[in-house]
C-alpha cells in the first residue's frame, strides 16, 4: 500500500466522519462539490485525495456514500480496528471515555487507568477503569495500539515512562508539558492553548 503524507492521511480521515453523517442522514450519493461545503476543503483537493484510493466517481451524480467510506476505511486501516487505552480518569479523562466517537467500528477506547482508589473497579461508557499497575497486563490482553495521556502535567513524564515499559510504541498527550520516549516510540502532543493561541494568531487581524 502506497503511504500516504500525514495531511492527506487527515483529510481523509474527515471524509470518513463526513460520509458517516451523510449515510446516517440516508443520502446515497455525494459529489465532490457537496463535501467540499459540508468540510470547507476545495472540490479539486477532494476530487485529488479520493483518486489516491482507486476510486471514481460518476460526472454529475458522485460517488456512493457507503461504498466510498468502505474503500477510504479499508485503505487505510485495512480489517484493523484501533484500540486506545488511556491513563488518567479526571476531567478531561472522564470526556474522553464519554466521547461516543471512541465507541465506533474502528476506533474503541477499550481500557483506563488511574491512581486513584475511588475511580479504580469504575466504569464510564461501559470501559473499566484498572490500577495503573495492572497496565502492562491489561494492554496485552485487549492489544492496544495507542495510549492516551490525560493527566497533570507533572505526571506526564512518569505516566509516558510507564506506558513505554508496559509495551505502548504510540502515545498522544494531552498533558501541557513535553515527554521524552524511546525513538521506537510516536508521539503526538496536543495543547489545547497552544492550539487556540495558534488559531488565534493565523486568523487575519
Amino acid at each position: 500500500m502506497k503511504k500516504l503524507p500525514r495531511k492527506i492521511i487527515t483529510r481523509v480521515l474527515l471524509y470518513i466522519r463526513t460520509l458517516e453523517g451523510l449515510i446516517k442522514e440516508k443520502r446515497f450519493l455525494v459529489s465532490s462539490k457537496q463535501l467540499s461545503e459540508i468540510t470547507g476543503l476545495s472540490d479539486v483537493k477532494i476530487r485529488k485525495d479520493i483518486s489516491n484510493f482507486k476510486t471514481v466517481g460518476k460526472p454529475r451524480i458522485g460517488y456512493k456514500t457507503a461504498d466510498l467510506k468502505k474503500t477510504l476505511e479499508n485503505y487505510l486501516l485495512q480489517s484493523n480496528v484501533v484500540h486506545l487505552v488511556l491513563f488518567g480518569v479526571g476531567n478531561l479523562g472522564s470526556a474522553f471515555l464519554r466521547y461516543p466517537g471512541f465507541r465506533r467500528e474502528k476506533v474503541k477506547l477499550v481500557a483506563a487507568f488511574d491512581v486513584s482508589r475511588r475511580r479504580v473497579g469504575k466504569k464510564i461508557a461501559g470501559v473499566r477503569i484498572y490500577p495503573v499497575e495492572r497496565a502492562p497486563e491489561i494492554i496485552k490482553r485487549f492489544h492496544a495500539d495507542i495510549g492516551i495521556i490525560a493527566v497533570p502535567k507533572e505526571q506526564g513524564q512518569e505516566v509516558a515512562d510507564y506506558m513505554v515499559l508496559s509495551g505502548l510504541h504510540r502515545i498522544v498527550n494531552f498533558a501541557p508539558c513535553s515527554i521524552s520516549v524511546p525513538a521506537k516510540v510516536q508521539v503526538r502532543n496536543i495543547d489545547f492553548t497552544i492550539e487556540f493561541l495558534s488559531l488565534f494568531c493565523d486568523s487575519p487581524k
